[in-house]
């Protein structure tokens, strides 16, 4: 649906080599090891959303029980992505993974921003996972697909707090790297915007709460007992909760049956996804990991946090002056293009 997958792609920069160069190869080498059960339960799991991407494509209404299936792949889009990247970059910081695919589908708040991009023609890219940040903190990553593209985010204290659902209030990482939270009761008062930081422009932002936790945790069903909670809660039973849309002047239960209220409104260049979507993944990550510093339990925990962040920060930063050059290079020739043609057709 994207082209040909023998087609020669990017996948990030090899900072292996001396200088520092695009680690380039055909769209259908990417591939990694896994277990075959994993690869067949997930195979299905793309089964279930090529129908829904034909429609996401397609600009067609689609349900919010079709929306979230669409997040339960990006979870496993976005962590499969991070455990390749580390794969494929030999893991340069040593990071032992405490989580695979599984475990993570639809255990913390999730969003995706949908962007429509008028002069992409077809193809597939994704940004955030070539950032060496990601290896840390993989927590937000861009997808394109043809002219869609998808902004997944995902964390322990997204969405859920703002949103009037019960929460988690992360506390500190122990020395073994597991996060210790607190278990607050929802304000049941939706507030707006869902996140501080700047939303992406012209794009249809979805959130949905997720509080999977609580129904495993001893005495977690006060939480969610509410009535609040149910009447907003896609199943009760796993955890997640309804599909919250960020309007531009209010918060709104995205609908149950089959809406176009997904579809964006504005359009963007291919410019611009080009350069500000990877700038926005990079933030996201970046300050993601930067919070996460200050939970560590111990100084050392902390010092080796500050010496990785740095060091990735360094690499990302070069990587982002790179693609920009580049993306400048192309931007320059087809402007020179644009005016010689504009010179042309306005000639006596």
């Amino acid at each position: 649906m994207t082209g040909d997958p023998k087609r020669v792609a990017r996948f990030g920069i090899d900072f292996h080599k001396t200088p520092f160069a695009f680690r380039e190869f055909a769209f259908d080498s990417l591939v990694f090891p896994a277990c075959s059960n994993c690869n067949e339960r997930f195979g299905k799991l793309e089964e279930v959303i090529k129908p829904i991407f034909v429609r996401l494509l397609a600009y067609l209404p689609l349900s919010s029980e079709e929306l979230i299936l669409l997040l339960d792949w990006l979870d496993k889009v976005r962590v499969g992505l991070w455990l390749g990247y580390l794969y494929l970059d030999k893991n340069p910081l040593g990071i032992d993974p405490m989580f695979h695919i599984e475990s993570r589908i639809g255990l913390f708040d999730r969003m995706v921003s949908i962007l429509r991009m008028e002069d992409a023609g077809i193809g597939l890219t994704f940004t955030g996972p070539e950032f060496k940040g990601y290896h840390l903190s993989p927590t937000c990553f861009g997808l394109g697909v043809n002219g869609l593209g998808l902004v997944n985010a995902s964390g322990i204290d997204l969405c859920s707090q703002r949103l009037g659902f019960p929460f988690m209030q992360p506390l500190r990482i122990r020395e073994d790297h597991k996060l210790e939270a607190s278990y607050e009761a929802g304000s049941e008062r939706i507030m707006n915007p869902v996140e501080r930081r700047a939303a992406l422009p012209r794009s249809s932002a979805l959130y949905q709460p997720i509080f999977q936790s609580f129904n495993r945790l001893e005495g977690g069903e006060k939480f969610v007992a509410s009535d609040w909670v149910r009447e907003r809660s896609a199943d009760v039973r796993i955890g997640y909760g309804k599909l919250f849309q960020q309007k531009p002047d209010s918060v709104q239960i995205y609908p149950d049956e089959k809406s176009s209220d997904w579809i964006p409104l504005g359009t963007w260049k291919k410019w611009e996804v080009m350069t500000r979507l990877p700038e926005y993944a990079y933030n996201r990550i970046r300050g993601d990991y930067e919070r996460g510093i200050s939970l560590a339990s111990s100084k050392e925990d902390r010092k080796h946090m500050r010496k990785q962040g740095q060091m990735t920060k360094r690499l990302d930063q070069a990587m982002l002056r790179k693609a920009n050059d580049a993306v400048g290079r192309v931007e320059g020739v087809g402007a020179s293009v644009r005016r010689r043609d504009r010179r042309r057709s306005s000639a006596p």
